[in-house]
């Protein structure tokens, strides 16, 4: 009797997967956004909300959650349920910055989060104010100017672990440079101090810069990516500069809790793909002056691993700390 029980104990539980699967989601969605409303990943989450509800037939909405670099968003999002109905979208510095600059964020990436997919990529631009800095028109200026005038140049950054706080840091270390930080409460701000010459230079994000470009208020000096920019392709990247090995690109990414249950996760993974890849989707991304790269499954995930591995140790070797 009780073999037998246990062999329908059994084949009920095997027939409840399919069920799950089929029954998920249920009821609405949440999408929690660790930054304010309003900004590049806010906008972002809410264009993927709207597609992945429509092909899941329920509600994803968006909560925001802002503070703390992102940290509180992240953290709410990794006690939630593993059950498929909380998801989160961050980016390179909620899922990698956050682990090297805070001795406690909260969450840890590897452990909390599997990766859905990648919607967009981006960099910051390397900007001075042609005014200010008439002699800077290069990455191989802009250094010289930093060793000439060791540690007396500013820039500017969206605050302490910002990703642009990050990049400058990590290039100025890289060339074997110093410039002096001046954090702000957002990348807007600290651009518009640069056009109003305040700083030396940034590196800029380019919906905020790449206007001032156009107009001559700032001059585009390098791009932080991996090759040009579709939205600045005569600005030349920092590999291109003589730094062969740089890049810091920003990438937004849609995460699970790890521990969904697996037919949740499949579900999560198969439709994430199709929202991602869909034409409207790409133009309304690439419309925010980022480069739309839909990445997806295994592919998404092995790149928030490889970027945990690779600069996670440098920023500490750095002594960013937000701290």
């Amino acid at each position: 009797m009780n073999t037998h029980r246990r062999t329908l104990l059994a084949a009920t539980a095997l027939l409840a997967v399919p069920r799950l699967a089929l029954a998920y989601p249920d009821r609405s969605i949440r999408l929690i956004v660790p930054f304010a409303p309003g900004g590049g990943t806010d906008t972002t989450a809410r264009i993927v909300a709207q597609a992945l509800g429509e092909r899941l037939g329920q509600s994803v909405v968006v909560e925001n959650k802002p503070g703390a670099g992102g940290a509180i968003g992240m953290a709410a999002a990794a006690q939630a349920p593993a059950d498929g109905y909380t998801l989160v979208m961050g980016h390179v510095a909620t899922h990698v910055v956050n682990m090297a600059v805070h001795r406690n964020p909260g969450y840890d990436t590897a452990r909390d989060f599997v990766a859905l997919g990648i919607t967009s990529t981006a960099a910051n631009i390397a900007v001075v104010n042609p005014r200010r800095q008439p002699g800077i028109a290069s990455a191989q200026e802009l250094v010289a100017a930093c060793r000439a005038k060791p540690g007396e140049l500013s820039y500017g950054s969206a605050g302490v672990g910002s990703p642009a706080h990050i990049t400058t840091a990590l290039f100025l270390r890289t060339a074997g440079v110093e410039a002096q930080h001046v954090p702000y409460r957002g990348g807007a701000p600290a651009t518009t101090d640069l056009v109003a010459g305040n700083l030396d230079f940034m590196f800029s994000g380019a919906s905020d810069c790449i206007p001032h470009i156009r107009a001559g208020r700032l001059r585009g000096v390098a791009a932080a990516s991996a090759k040009r920019l579709s939205g600045a392709p005569e600005i030349p990247t920092i590999a291109e500069s003589g730094w062969p090995d740089f890049s810091f690109e920003i990438w937004h990414v849609i995460s699970a809790r790890t521990g969904t249950p697996a037919p949740v996760l499949e579900k999560l993974r198969t439709e994430t793909e199709a929202a991602l890849t869909s034409p409207t989707v790409i133009e309304r991304i690439t419309a925010m002056g980022v480069d739309a790269t839909p990445t997806t499954g295994a592919a998404a995930q092995a790149r928030v691993d490889r970027e945990l591995a690779l600069w996670v140790p440098m920023i500490r070797a750095a002594g960013i700390t937000a701290e």
